[in-house]
């Protein structure tokens, strides 16, 4: 199966050939990122990140265009940001900062707390919106359990009494449910989407 079919089918959802680019890419993505960064860990953030956005933007990729090109131009620029986040200078919080008032302000009081970016948002509502996909297709028996446990927060043992079951039947049930999700989409994709629920 070539490169272009392995795309076209990632882009229908087929798990294995999204798989299959990332097992085509991973390497190849690292060491772009090495070469800009020098970080082990840096780079590796690079490679997850990269197929997470890959995976996310499938459906905006334009089939009659090359892969590879594109792929690299969204690890590039993942690179890029990070070292723009290197080189920001490091402010001291309890400095003080020139203010039109007799107040001795610190940058604490002056710097407002940082928003989600606009594609930040984006990225988090399709994670959850995935998420949500995901456990609709649990077998009847985990996707309440699953549901309480990672969308409504619930405790095991509140779970437990929500359902009449012990808590070690909660334990054992979102365990096998993980196992069915990995089975049926993945670790990549089931790891990036349970970031946002705390799944591991």
């Amino acid at each position: 199966m070539n490169e272009a079919q392995l795309v076209m089918l990632s882009r229908q959802g087929d798990q294995l050939a999204f798989n299959k680019l990332v097992e085509l890419y991973k390497d190849k993505i690292y060491n772009m990122a090495h070469r800009i960064l020098r970080s082990k860990t840096e780079c590796e953030d690079v490679v997850q990140e990269t197929f997470l956005k890959v995976y996310l933007n499938l459906n905006r990729f334009d089939e009659n265009k090359r892969f590879s090109p594109w792929i690299f131009h969204i690890g590039k620029n993942i690179c890029l940001d990070l070292l723009r986040r290197r080189k920001a200078p490091a402010l001291q919080l309890d400095q003080p900062v020139a203010a039109q008032s007799d107040q001795n302000l610190s940058l604490h009081d002056v710097i407002p707390n940082k928003a989600p970016t606009p594609e930040g948002e984006v990225i988090e509502r399709e994670f959850t919106d995935k998420m949500a996909e995901m456990i609709d297709k649990l077998p009847d028996k985990y996707k309440n359990i699953v549901h309480q446990r990672y969308v409504l927060e619930m405790s095991m043992e509140d779970i437990s009494k929500a359902n009449n079951i012990p808590v070690n039947t909660v334990k054992s049930r979102i365990h096998r449910a993980k196992d069915f999700m990995k089975k049926k989409w993945g670790k990549t994709l089931l790891f990036y989407s349970m970031q946002l629920f705390s799944f591991f």
